[in-house]
């Protein structure tokens, strides 16, 4: 199967998304080992201010790109319409943790966050855009329910 991603003619540096993803997972493998998931209301501004802007208020965002420049790594330009989709469902996911994390329900909170940090650690390390997977099937789903 294609991968069929949303375009864009904006273009991000993937180094700096990866190491975006990378500290999300660290974010929230300290929330499951320390049982504390005050820490995804961070993400959820952060990926909110990604998804739905330009994210110059990223802090997660600002702390990469220093990153990237310190490790003099080289930018490796890739379309940022995929890089949003999945911030959107990274703000989805941390929403969702939220509640079930304040409506107490603890087992839900750790498999949400357990996925979260695993489609993050697949970005950070391997550069496997699971939102972009996402994408592709629902608009194979899109294509054959309109038949």
């Amino acid at each position: 199967m294609d991968l069929s991603c949303p375009v864009s003619a904006e273009r991000v540096n993937e180094n700096v998304v990866r190491l975006i993803a990378f500290m999300v997972a660290l974010i929230a493998i300290g929330c499951i080992v320390w049982s504390d998931y005050w820490p995804v209301l961070f993400l959820i501004f952060d990926f909110g201010v990604r998804a739905f802007s330009v994210g110059k208020y990223s802090l997660l965002k600002f702390i990469a790109a220093k990153t990237a420049r310190f490790l003099n790594l080289t930018p490796k330009m890739t379309d940022l319409a995929p890089k949003k989709f999945a911030a959107t469902m990274g703000f989805v996911f941390c929403l969702m943790i939220t509640a079930t994390f304040i409506f107490d329900f603890p087992v839900a909170a750790l498999i949400l966050t357990s996925v979260m940090t695993f489609f993050a650690l697949l970005e950070s390390l391997f550069a496997v855009c699971v939102g972009c997977h996402i994408y592709t099937l629902t608009q194979l789903f899109k294509k054959t329910k309109s038949y």
